[in-house]
């Protein structure tokens, strides 16, 4: 294909990596960006003396990030200091029982058994091989693939293997095939939090997301999260992309981009890296007709802490269950209510790396997942949810109020407001079976056929492997489209 110029609008990880995919083909690439910094949800958030990433704190399933990296000549370790966190993350139950999660399976078999007796033992293993052939089956088929057609997702074979592994069975339900204990079913199934989606609504094709913790491990790169994007950058910039930071951009007309400040910027295409949904409606002047059917994920309440002293009993990644893990979902989901006694996210990642807070100070970072704002947002439900967090902590790991040096948090109305997610939603679109695979809205736009999607909120959907697989969908497609 001859040489073009594409405008990538948003400098999150999707836009970045298509970026990055097409400069380095030769093609002319110019990134706009809203804020003052690229990363999107992905960005770097400092409090105090202390640093956090904004949003994921953790990287799984590495053959996304990698295959990047190799496309365009590299490898990721020349790129990123990364090591595996193991244990994975220590879970705090409201019982007082605590076990930590871990890829290694024989410490995995010796918790279980200590914590819920042999039965459930002897069953992690069947539970962790089932999930890999179901991982293997599930990411080439229907995730790292355009479906161009009905039939592309359709046809014998796709539908042998949704069949053969039971993809559109529930997922919650589907754990409980393998464990007794409540307790090791709340460990095998939260994972759909990381889509914003409830484990008790989520198809069983999700439970992929298990494997990826216990089957591959958790990783961290030093320096946070955030430098996954800052390497993306470097490269794409090393290869002729232009990015500018502070332009936001007010619409997009053909494919023509025009800012806020009357600039106009032209390419032979467009690609979106803003949430879909807004940018169909304030980008692209109107969402299509099922826009208003469609579903959202939930939202969380993050509080970014510098504190003073430390918070031995708390590792880089921790769970905190309630007493009630069903009933609170069904609060943020369903009821649209904060839950009384949340569960929550809780990271010091200078466990794992100690530059990103001061001496004698722990960065102490709460994801809190919560209603979206299909619920209305107030300064006393931040307090609330604050508060519950806090107690706990309190009780669990000592946890001292008067120690916070600074705080800031950030929520629903935040993510809405600076990062344009619809309904403040934090994860983006929800991935109920129709907004999944095939049913997810695709990646270029039917309203302007000049304009591709990349993200979270496209296919094939959430979390940062599948943003990084969406910048390779987008690229294939836009090379079929102007190839011809």
């Amino acid at each position: 294909m001859t040489r073009k110029r594409f405008v990538v609008v948003g400098a999150g990880l999707g836009g970045l990596a298509t970026a990055l995919r097409l400069s380095h083909l030769g093609h002319k690439v110019t990134v706009l960006e809203k804020t003052g910094q690229i990363g999107g949800r992905n960005r770097e958030v400092q409090v105090g003396g202390s640093f956090f990433d904004g949003g994921p704190t953790l990287l799984m399933m590495l053959d996304a990030f990698r295959k990047l990296f190799a496309d365009v000549g590299e490898r990721m370790e020349d790129h990123l200091d990364i090591s595996l966190c193991d244990p994975s993350y220590r879970v705090f139950y409201r019982d007082g029982c605590r076990i930590e999660g871990t890829p290694n399976v024989a410490r995995m078999i010796d918790q279980i058994e200590r914590m819920s007796g042999r039965k459930d033992a002897l069953a992690y293993p069947r539970m962790l091989g089932d999930l890999a052939a179901l991982y293997e089956a599930s990411i080439p088929n229907f995730v790292r693939k355009n479906f161009y057609r009905p039939q592309d997702f359709f046809g014998v074979r796709s539908l042998g293997l949704v069949g053969r592994h039971r993809m559109l069975g529930n997922l919650a339900q589907g754990i409980a095939r393998y464990m007794d204990d409540p307790r090791l079913r709340m460990l095998f199934s939260f994972q759909t939090m990381y889509l914003g989606l409830s484990p008790y609504e989520a198809p069983w094709v999700y439970a992929v997301l298990t494997y990826m913790e216990y089957g591959e491990g958790i990783w961290y790169p030093k320096g946070g999260v955030v430098e996954l994007c800052r390497a993306v950058g470097r490269l794409a910039e090393t290869r002729g992309t232009e990015i500018r930071l502070n332009s936001p951009v007010k619409r997009i007309e053909g494919r023509r981009v025009e800012l806020e400040n009357g600039e106009t910027v032209e390419g032979d295409a467009v690609i979106c890296n803003a949430d879909l949904p807004y940018a169909e409606r304030e980008l692209l002047g109107g969402s299509p007709k099922r826009a208003g059917r469609r579903r959202y994920s939930c939202s969380a309440y993050m509080v970014y802490i510098d504190y003073k002293g430390e918070l031995p009993q708390l590792l880089h990644h921790n769970v905190f269950f309630g007493n009630d893990f069903e009933g609170n979902l069904e609060a943020i989901f369903n009821r649209h209510e904060l839950p009384d006694d949340p569960a929550f996210y809780a990271c010091v990642s200078a466990r794992s790396d100690r530059e990103r807070a001061p001496d004698g100070h722990e960065n102490l970072y709460l994801l809190i997942p919560c209603p979206n704002l299909d619920r209305p947002w107030s300064d006393a439900d931040a307090a609330a949810l604050r508060e519950r967090a806090f107690a706990r902590l309190q009780y669990e790991v000592g946890f001292d109020r008067s120690r916070i040096a600074a705080m800031r948090d950030y929520s629903p109305s935040d993510w809405a407001g600076e990062l344009n997610l619809d309904r403040g939603a934090a994860f983006g679109l929800s991935h109920h079976f129709n907004q999944s695979a095939f049913f997810r809205p695709g990646n270029r736009s039917r309203r302007n056929p000049n304009v591709y999607f990349v993200g979270a909120s496209t296919v094939p959907g959430n979390g940062l492997p599948m943003v990084l697989i969406s910048a390779e969908l987008a690229e294939e497609r836009i090379l079929r489209d102007l190839g011809k």
